[in-house]
């Protein structure tokens, strides 16, 4: 199995924590006093405290009406797991900067998406699609 690994910057380890366990279900695998490391959809992300970095603005892309950050991550998932994560980040009221839609209609890449911030201001992307593999679509 290949596995992506992504360090990201954080302002707050319990925020950080309730947001990718409880809201998105990652385990967190490792949890220090200055990082956590986490199971994010059987890839391996790092989450590491760093105020000054985790203050970045980053820029929009495209013409959407909605501020979309250029730097953001994400993962692609069922529909019934984007589902649940989109549940639960409502129910919590998370900072979407893009709200669920679905794109690409009537096409083999159609997915459902949305765009949400964690505490600590990254972007983060979740796509539910059937096939996922259907995101390398050429039509």
């Amino acid at each position: 199995m290949t596995m992506l690994h992504l360090s990201i910057p954080i302002n707050h380890i319990e925020n950080t924590l309730f947001f990718y366990e409880e809201l998105l279900g990652c385990r967190a695998t490792k949890i220090a006093a200055d990082r956590i490391d986490f199971d994010f959809f059987s890839h391996h992300l790092v989450a590491q405290l760093s105020p000054e970095e985790s203050a970045h603005q980053s820029v929009s892309i495209g013409t959407l009406p909605n501020r979309y950050p250029l730097r953001h991550f994400g993962v692609i998932v069922d529909k019934t797991k984007y589902n649940t994560i989109l549940k639960n980040l409502l129910a919590n009221d998370a900072i979407f900067a893009m709200p669920h839609q679905t794109i690409f209609t009537n096409t083999p890449r159609e997915q459902d998406v949305f765009l949400v911030f964690d505490p600590s201001g990254n972007a983060l992307e979740v796509k539910g699609i059937d096939d996922p593999q259907a995101v390398f679509s050429q039509q």
